[in-house]
């Protein structure tokens, strides 16, 4: 009920929306606001686009398989499933993937055993622990590693921590849709 009426008023305040990870934005790129944002850049109205385009859901994201995740900062994981939407590649944080590791090493940091990387959104900010998206389609993300602060304090990957991977939709940030698993 939630996402609905989330939806319903994005739908009536369309001329003041400001868009997020849509396709005219992507992280780095600056974010647009007010009557030019209600567009994207061919002119079709981002409601509008929302109802009209079958890569857009409104009931979120669903993840089917995340490829096994090793203990090392360079590697390629690969989630698949439906509804997440279009983004271009990027490296760093974005409002539309977020990658959570408890690791018992964070307690004595002070971080209550969890660190997150990739997502811009939060009480705290960005994630300092960053990621680098190589592709982006409506049934595949894959990531090539973690960047930014990775390594730093207790923000690493050990074998048998465990690890929850969650993914909003790109356009318009239903979700997030999780998989929860370990590091191998």
């Amino acid at each position: 009920m939630i996402m609905f009426a989330r939806h319903v008023l994005a739908f009536a305040f369309a001329g003041a929306l400001l868009v997020g990870c849509g396709a005219s934005a992507v992280p780095g790129a600056n974010v647009a606001s007010g009557a030019n944002a209600a567009s994207s850049a061919n002119g079709v109205s981002i409601a509008n686009a929302r109802l009209a385009s079958p890569t857009l859901s409104l009931t979120g994201p669903v993840i089917k398989k995340v490829t096994p995740i090793q203990a090392e900062q360079t590697q390629k994981i690969v989630i698949k499933g439906k509804g997440f939407g279009k983004m271009k590649p990027y490296n760093g944080d974005s409002c539309c993937v977020e990658i959570s590791v408890t690791n018992a090493a964070c307690y004595y940091y002070g971080s209550y055993d969890v660190w997150n990387a990739g997502w811009s959104g939060g009480t705290k900010g960005p994630n300092e622990v960053t990621l680098n998206v190589k592709k982006w389609t409506n049934k595949e993300i894959v990531i090539t590693g973690f960047t930014g602060s990775y390594g730093y304090s207790c923000w690493t990957l050990g074998s048998g921590d465990p690890i929850t991977v969650s993914v909003w939709n790109a356009q318009t940030e239903a979700g997030p849709a999780t998989w929860s698993g370990t590091v191998q």
